[in-house]
């Protein structure tokens, strides 16, 4: 398996790396909203799945620049959990834009799978570069020129395509397990109250 060895800016287009968009004031849900907005809170599962519970936000003001697409790359640049996630339209519905905690990494597809990118930044490597690179006290910060030069290795697309899947579905299971864990600590603890009140 051939792998080219590069950095991530080197397989940038459109937009390149873009911040989310700067609310001035605390992000409120606006049940009338028009756009979703993934915020931290919304990145589940350590920081590797957007969930379901985005607040809504009006449109009014909000440049069409700022509406993500299908295969950007999110990227967390405050704090310590630095992960990506690949945004789909396929499993989400609505209309989508990103808070300014986030980067939006948009990739050449010809050259690289976003699935594969951010699973790629999510591992041990660039994490440890991530973590040498970080800047700021109270609230780390990963700067775009870090994130521009995160090292990169980029076997073909069709293995990216297969190295992805497997990834996403590493992601599941540990989901699945996680919640099986819950389920099942609910019961027991049920089971228990059961026991102490039929005496």
């Amino acid at each position: 398996m051939r792998i080219k060895n590069t950095t991530l800016k080197t397989i940038l287009q459109g937009e390149g790396i873009s911040s989310g968009y700067s609310f001035r004031d605390k992000i409120e849900d606006d049940p009338n909203g028009v756009l979703k907005v993934i915020q931290l809170k919304d990145l589940i599962n350590e920081y590797t799945v957007i969930g379901d519970e985005c607040y809504k936000v009006s449109a009014e003001g909000i440049k069409e620049k700022y509406i993500l697409k299908d295969g950007d790359i999110l990227f967390i640049s405050k704090g310590q959990n630095n992960n990506a996630v690949a945004f789909s339209s396929h499993n989400t519905q609505g209309t989508f834009i990103a808070s300014s905690a986030l980067f939006v990494i948009e990739v050449n597809r010809t050259e690289a799978n976003p699935n594969y990118i951010a699973w790629y930044i999510n591992q041990l490597p660039v994490q440890n570069y991530i973590k040498q690179n970080l800047t700021g006290t109270y609230t780390p910060t990963v700067n775009r020129k870090v994130v521009e030069n995160i090292p990169i290795q980029l076997p073909a697309l069709e293995e990216q395509t297969k190295i992805a899947a497997l990834g996403n579905l590493a992601v599941q299971e540990k989901t699945l397990h996680t919640k099986i864990l819950e389920c099942r600590e609910i019961l027991i603890n049920n089971q228990l109250l059961n026991h102490i009140n039929k005496r």
